[in-house]
């Protein structure tokens, strides 16, 4: 693929074709419904719950479904920052390159801006408060310490998830809340665009890398990975004191160990398991940065 202007003026016409207003994915007046479930059982662990009766159950799945959108949201501000960084080296150079990354951050602002109206939207029909992971800033820091190259991996393997989510787990599932599916089919039409900009802008970055600075763009990668993975864990950990919470329920420790695993599991399978099995970024990795290979074969097992 060529890496000139025209490429990622391609993506620039993509994007301004599909893209979508604020107001009309979540008009006034929308409401989520509380009688349907918003995760599809694909996107959760087989560990089974059965002292939880079936309303009991369909309020983990909703939490679920509350965390999912705000972890999304919770990425994007480093992501944010990222492509900004990337349009501002462009400023003197490759006006198509500067537009489609501003294009690319403005998005990903107007992404958060959807998530907020979610979260709005679920905490005035849920009925009680949920626990979610605290400060964004801390993780962005922490991401962009980072190479280049390994921070542009991470969200390559982001941004694909959100396509193997819709497609293959959301898109087909008749029976989950329409405006929670609608959310992520929007979402991931615009994040589709946003791949081809990591993987074209990798491809700019490693012409000029060597062996040395490809090797740190795979360890921080795994790096990220790693961190994220713990940051999941903990949203599994406050799942469990939401439900208790939204249940009037008080779970014995067994119990509670029970839905923080199922939890903790899903979440890993979710966003960490689904990007290293893509076969988008299975081809990319092996013909850019073999040597990443099998430690994402390793990561497929672990989060499985």
């Amino acid at each position: 693929m060529s890496l000139t202007g025209s490429e990622y003026g391609k993506v620039i016409a993509t994007s301004e074709r599909v893209s979508w207003k604020l107001d009309d994915v979540v008009p006034p007046g929308a409401a989520l419904d509380f009688s349907k479930p918003f995760m599809p059982a694909a996107l959760s662990a087989d560990v089974p719950l059965p002292f939880l009766s079936a309303s009991e159950a369909l309020k983990l799945n909703q939490i679920y479904g509350s965390s999912y959108g705000h972890l999304f949201h919770f990425v994007e501000y480093y992501i944010v920052e990222m492509s900004m960084d990337h349009a501002r080296r462009e400023v003197y150079g490759d006006d198509v390159v500067a537009r489609a990354m501003l294009r690319f951050a403005e998005e990903e602002v107007k992404h958060q801006q959807l998530f907020a109206r979610f979260r709005e939207l679920f905490d005035r029909g849920f009925g009680s408060s949920v626990d979610l992971v605290t400060s964004p800033d801390a993780v962005a820091k922490f991401i962009l310490s980072k190479s280049p190259m390994g921070v542009l991996l991470v969200t390559l393997h982001l941004e694909l998830v959100t396509q193997s989510h819709f497609v293959d787990s959301m898109q087909d599932t008749g029976d989950l809340d329409p405006l929670f599916k609608s959310l992520f089919r929007h979402h991931w039409i615009e994040e589709a665009q946003h791949a081809k900009l990591d993987a074209m802008k990798l491809l700019d970055l490693r012409k000029e890398a060597d062996p040395a600075a490809i090797q740190t763009t795979i360890d921080d990668y795994f790096a990220i990975a790693g961190a994220f993975a713990e940051l999941l864990a903990g949203q599994a950990k406050l799942d469990v004191s939401s439900l208790q919470r939204a249940t009037g329920r008080t779970f014995s420790d067994e119990q509670a160990q029970a839905i923080e695993e199922r939890q903790r599991r899903s979440y890993h399978r979710t966003f960490l398991r689904s990007g290293v099995v893509h076969p988008q970024l299975l081809a990319f990795l092996g013909e850019h940065f073999p040597a990443a290979v099998p430690g994402v074969h390793q990561a497929a097992a672990a989060f499985s």
